[in-house]
């Protein structure tokens, strides 16, 4: 038995974190069972890549809330996405508990070589996937004989309250879908605060491009992904994005060439952005590629241009009705705006 833990500071402790583990494990799984009770839309979407890549694991899902608790409508289509792709390819089933609700977290790994692991504590499959908020989790990993209940239970459990999600019909979705909200290195912006910073505005601006490449910028998700010396493919996160910027617009005079700098969007946030590379051609969020493209390709997902699991082409780009992003100068050099709003 072994303890995994979130790590956070300042509780920071000589173990393993939830997250790390599946990471590992994801890489030499052959079948994976799990019961949660909640999920998000890009933990779904990523995990149906690394099997797509890899043609591995098989996997059965319990999601054991949200036939109570509502669905967003991303949550629903990257399920139904899911669900889809793995009953073609015969590689496995998404559930519903819709007889009473399973707010467990349970997970059981079967390796290549046929042994058995099995985590079992806090971390919904949103959580255990993704580092989104400073929430700490833990976690219990057994191995071992120790696991043989948990994958029996989960099997059980699954069989007992869950139910096909294509014999279920959702048609009622929770409306508040912020991507954003208490992520981590992201912060919210009042009406006072934006109000003061587009008062500051000094007149220049630069006109973003957005691109269709089908595997770079906005399209990593479908690139190769990373390949390890064993073989497995580590598919880029659907969110993780990073924008190309032509020399024509990074070579022109007050364009913050390598730096790292604050941006504040229209829709109010706030995160750190920087710009590198060869004539600083590549525009990213920092720390974490995925905020940005949460800010991106979440706006897009919302207004219904976008949907999950598909690529950003030139018909979304229309559809969204925008094909840059504005990024305007303020008077301190160390804060910009980014304006991405559709309605202008």
């Amino acid at each position: 038995m072994e303890l995994l833990l979130s790590n956070y500071q300042p509780a920071v402790f000589n173990c393993n974190t939830p997250k790390n583990y599946m990471e590992q494990a994801l890489k030499v799984c052959e079948t994976l069972k799990i019961a949660s009770g909640y999920i998000s839309s890009d933990a779904l979407i990523d995990l149906k890549r690394i099997i797509e890549l890899n043609r591995r694991p098989r996997l059965e899902l319990l999601i054991g809330m949200h036939y109570f608790d509502g669905f967003t409508k991303n949550q629903y289509e990257a399920a139904r996405t899911l669900n889809s792709f793995l009953q073609s390819n015969n590689l496995g089933f998404v559930y519903l508990a819709n007889t009473l609700k399973f707010h467990g977290k349970m997970y059981s790994f079967t390796m290549q070589d046929a042994t058995k692991t099995a985590v079992v504590g806090s971390s919904n499959l949103g959580s255990l996937y993704d580092k989104v908020s400073r929430q700490y989790e833990a976690d219990i990993l057994l191995t071992g004989s120790e696991s043989l209940t948990v994958h029996s239970s989960v099997e059980e459990i699954i069989s007992k309250i869950g139910s096909p999600l294509e014999d279920i019909s959702i048609t009622k979705f929770v409306e508040f879908n912020q991507l954003l909200e208490n992520h981590e290195n992201v912060k919210k912006v009042d009406k006072e605060q934006k109000a003061d910073l587009l008062s500051n505005l000094t007149g220049i601006t630069f006109e973003i491009p957005i691109k269709s490449e089908p595997k770079s910028n906005l399209n990593p998700y479908f690139g190769k992904g990373r390949e390890n010396k064993r073989g497995y493919i580590a598919p880029r996160p659907w969110y993780e994005v990073e924008l190309i910027v032509g020399k024509s617009i990074t070579t022109q005079p007050g364009y913050p060439a390598n730096q790292t700098f604050d941006v504040v969007t229209d829709d109010n946030w706030a995160f750190r952005c920087e710009t590198n590379g060869d004539y600083s051609k590549n525009f990213r969020s920092k720390d974490d590629l995925k905020i940005l493209g949460k800010w991106i390709k979440g706006r897009m997902e919302e207004s219904g241009a976008l949907k999950m699991g598909t690529p950003v082409t030139d018909e979304v780009i229309s559809a969204y009705g925008r094909n840059t992003i504005s990024l305007h100068a303020t008077k301190d050099p160390n804060i910009w705006y980014l304006d991405f709003d559709a309605f202008k």
